[in-house]
């Protein structure tokens, strides 16, 4: 039996409106086997326990998602396995997730059960101070960010001016057909959406997953200058794309999570991605990669009118975002000391008993 495949992406972000999530996302709840919510403090091991269970099973054959967190991109929210229709998520804060059908779909698993209580009796003090800390550092990042979304703003309003709208619209047109073909009235009802980030600042910086998100035959990039938008192409697309009933995963963008990025459309095995400074696949020399680039659709000389403007925000846009990267690396830094004080009152081997069970209760719903 070969491994199965495994995707990797964020249910969530930190952005410059504070930690947004599209954690409902995850998995479908009316249309899931089984949803194990995972309660439990730092350092309790639920992200070490999702990763374990998520190789075991890749290791199995089955096609894996790993949901990352944006405030540490080498720790897990979630996994799910869409052939079993079933996932693991972290419900804890910031991203608090409650059953929705307990008993019958949700079902709760308290980490919490395998610490030593009496033992956080003298961290309690720590525990309260550091928890303060990460507060503190996220308040101050997301400061940073709102600051950042700003300036860009303002660059992105200057792009809107120097926008060809006629070039714009016949482009959005002639990539809608050659992408979905023509009018399709075969459609029962409409399709779906499953919103998620394929990116995220983290105490790393931008980091993203599109090397793993883009495992289609065919790849489109739209090179979009810094200020420039791929939205309105990609929201037609979308659209188009849900009314003929086809279901699609659409990505947005950290610092204005509601504005769409990148689209994959799966039963076209195909992934439309904005290419740029912050994001892009490796591979753009594949000869199933095409590319188009967006600067053609703006005025020269109207942007060049405005060199100065964009010039500074540039400048310092890329400092907020810096320093907003570094608080959030402050808080990782505090969390890491937060963990030590769990770690050091947990019982791994009986969680290691108990995620062995869980695996072969997995295994049952195939």
């Amino acid at each position: 039996m070969s491994e199965g495949f495994i995707r990797h992406m964020f249910p969530g972000g930190n952005t410059p409106g504070g930690f947004f999530s599209y954690y409902r996302y995850v998995i479908e709840n009316t249309e899931a086997r089984r949803i194990f919510v995972l309660k439990g403090g730092p350092g309790t091991g639920k992200s070490t326990f999702m990763r374990k269970i998520g190789l075991e099973l890749a290791k199995k054959g089955y096609n894996i998602e790993f949901m990352h967190c944006s405030s540490d991109n080498n720790s897990l929210d979630g996994v799910v396995v869409p052939a079993l229709k079933v996932a693991i998520i972290d419900g804890t804060a910031p991203h608090v997730v409650d059953p929705v059908y307990p008993g019958a779909i949700d079902e709760i698993i308290n980490l919490g059960q395998f610490w030593n209580e009496e033992g956080f009796t003298e961290s309690r003090e720590a525990i309260l101070s550091i928890s303060k800390k990460i507060k503190g550092c996220f308040t101050t990042a997301y400061r940073y960010l709102s600051a950042a979304a700003s300036l860009k703003e303002d660059t992105e309003s200057i792009y809107e001016e120097a926008l060809n709208k006629l070039k714009e619209n016949t482009f959005i047109h002639q990539l809608t057909t050659s992408v979905l073909g023509g009018n399709d009235q075969g459609a029962s009802g409409p399709g779906k959406e499953r919103r998620l980030f394929a990116s995220a600042i983290t105490p790393r910086g931008f980091s993203d997953f599109l090397d793993s998100i883009c495992n289609t035959e065919k790849i489109i990039r739209l090179c979009a200058p810094a200020g420039g938008s791929t939205r309105k192409i990609l929201e037609h697309i979308r659209d188009e794309a849900v009314f003929r009933g086809m279901a699609i995963e659409s990505y947005f963008c950290p610092m204005c999570p509601t504005r769409l990025e990148h689209l994959v459309i799966a039963e076209r095995g195909l992934s439309i991605i904005t290419a740029n400074e912050y994001h892009d696949i490796s591979d753009i020399n594949n000869e199933n990669c095409t590319t188009y680039h967006i600067n053609e659709f703006y005025s020269k000389e109207i942007l060049e009118s405005y060199a100065k403007q964009l010039g500074f925000n540039r400048l310092y846009t890329d400092a907020l975002l810096q320093r907003a990267v570094e608080c959030i690396s402050e808080a990782k830094a505090a969390h890491d000391d937060l963990e030590k004080h769990y770690i050091k009152n947990m019982d791994f081997e009986r969680i290691t008993l108990y995620r062995d069970g869980l695996i072969e209760k997995i295994l049952s719903y195939a």
